[in-house]
């Protein structure tokens, strides 16, 4: 994890012995340097802090070499029981029989099974002689398991050596400031430019092998696993989220007109109003959001639809939200730019036309042809401007690491509007309730030193830059930039200041 220079770190000339120091105490100054300055003490909460995260990027990059090692460890065990050359058949078989005792005293002796074992060396085979420089990296400490796994996922369908060891180089840039998560999308995007076959051609191949699968669990459980198109699959659970969240709402709206009853009264806050008693559910419900998303699903499809969500709302006014990115040239068919879902990566033209065609309003997003970050937004249908904006630009919460949806989240300024913070979209972001009130109410600290670049500052004194994902996302293509250059739009404006830039509603 990168730390900023100006990191607060104690030392023993600047600092009294933590039992100097009471622990409720937040702060506090030596009597000054020889010019009168009073020097900061940091806190025993801040110190101990400090030692924790120290020791805990110290673990993580000691297990960074150790996965490392173990990564060529099996590689070279594949190695020593792989088949020789123009074996004979005789040579083939032994080399089997090799391979079967090797893999059969690896899994006895971690006890685990076979099969992983055999994963685990085709695995470590593959990264150590195709992605060579990211086995590296995590040897060097440089990025985590977790990240090369994600950079090995995107890259393993790139067949050319040299793509794909450009790709590594890009992969590896972009893991710098990313983590596992928000990796894996971005490194989608920027395999596409490596790949020979187009998306389309492989989304219809993927499509046809769309399934259900049921596999059996301990404890009288079972995993309903449903391998859909990216776009359906979100929006089913963005769905079923809204759909579960109606349900919670109504409850604790129930709990609350029952506040003043007597406490012998029947409380029936989970009522819906609107519904007989036959189909009320029990008082006590305490469903989690979870549980209740499983229970709808459910539901749904064992009763082909109820009429009515448990909650009290009509299942037909609750519509799915996806966020889907179509570049124009795509959609008019002149460019094989790949349209982009929001959390998940690259989909198929032919799914984001659709899409387009059917949403009630959409929006155009003005990007930069050299960074293809956000210059402005507008909308042939009339609405607030500067939300729609900052979706665009954010499309999650901007903590680092953060994947919740602008959706879910608060359009929070930087710098509150109680102390004079404008309303502008540069002192905008949005925080989803979890990071709002981490800024708000800990010694979490936020700037935006940029337009939507914003650089956050932990207790600890570390510092942690987040930039809007697009700039880090998109990769420029030559002939692309081209088509741009020659269409000489007239809405590629600097975006210092988006058009209608109002007052956001809330």
């Amino acid at each position: 994890m990168a730390r900023d220079a100006q990191s607060l770190r104690p030392t023993s000339s600047d600092c009294e012995p933590m039992s100097a120091i009471p622990a409720s105490c937040p702060g506090a100054e030596s009597p000054g340097d020889a010019d009168g300055a009073a020097t900061v003490i940091p806190s025993a909460a801040v110190m101990r802090a400090e030692r924790l995260v120290d020791a805990f990027e110290a673990g993580r990059r000691r297990r960074s070499v150790q996965d490392a090692a173990e990564i060529r460890l099996m590689a070279a065990a594949a190695a020593s029981v792989a088949r020789p050359p123009h074996a004979s058949p005789e040579q083939t078989r032994r080399a089997e029989l090799d391979r079967r005792a090797l893999i059969a005293d690896l899994a006895t002796s971690s006890r685990v099974s076979e099969w992983t074992i055999t994963r685990v060396m085709s695995e470590a085979a593959d990264l150590c002689a195709r992605f060579a420089g990211g086995v590296d990296a995590l040897e060097r400490g440089d990025i985590s398991r977790q990240h090369l796994s994600a950079i090995h996922d995107a890259g393993d369908p790139i067949d050319d050596d040299a793509a794909r060891a450009e790709f590594v180089t890009i992969a590896l840039d972009r893991a710098a400031g990313l983590t596992p998560g928000r990796l894996a999308p971005v490194l989608r995007v920027i395999a596409e430019r490596f790949l020979e076959r187009s998306l389309d051609e492989r989304h219809q191949d993927a499509a046809a092998r769309r399934r259900v699968e049921v596999v059996d669990l301990p404890d009288d459980m079972a995993a309903l696993t449903a391998i859909l198109p990216a776009t359906l699959a979100h929006g089913i659970g963005d769905r079923l989220t809204q759909q579960a969240r109606s349900v919670i709402e109504t409850r604790e709206r129930g709990a609350e007109g029952s506040g003043g009853r007597d406490a012998g009264a029947d409380d029936s806050g989970d009522r819906d109003a609107g519904a007989d008693d036959s189909g009320d559910r029990d008082a006590g419900d305490a469903r989690s959001l979870a549980q209740l998303r499983a229970d709808i699903l459910t539901d749904l499809l064992l009763t082909a639809g109820p009429d009515r969500c448990v909650g009290g709302d009509g299942l037909g006014a609750i519509r799915a939200t996806v966020q889907v990115t179509v570049p124009v040239l795509a959609m008019t068919g002149v460019s094989g730019e790949p349209c982009l879902l929001a959390g998940y990566g690259p989909i198929d033209p032919g799914t984001a036309r659709t899409l387009a065609a059917g949403a009630a309003g959409w929006e155009r997003v003005m990007t930069s042809p050299v960074t293809g970050s956000v210059l402005a937004v507008d909308r042939y249908r009339p609405g607030p401007a500067l939300q729609r904006f900052l979706a665009a630009r954010d499309e999650h919460c901007r903590f680092p690491g953060c994947r919740r949806p602008v959706w879910r989240s608060d359009i929070d300024h930087t710098i509150d509007a109680a102390l004079g913070g404008p309303t502008h979209h540069a002192n905008l972001a949005h925080l989803c309730r979890r990071h709002h009130t981490l800024k708000g109410v800990t010694a979490w600290t936020v700037e935006q030193v940029s337009p939507g670049v914003l650089v956050w500052t932990s207790p600890t004194g570390r510092k942690h830059t987040d930039r809007p994902e697009p700039v880090v996302r998109f990769v420029s293509d030559d002939a692309t930039a081209r088509l741009r250059t020659m269409m000489r739009e007239p809405w590629l404006f600097a975006g210092d200041d988006p058009p209608d830039t109002g007052p956001p509603p809330f």
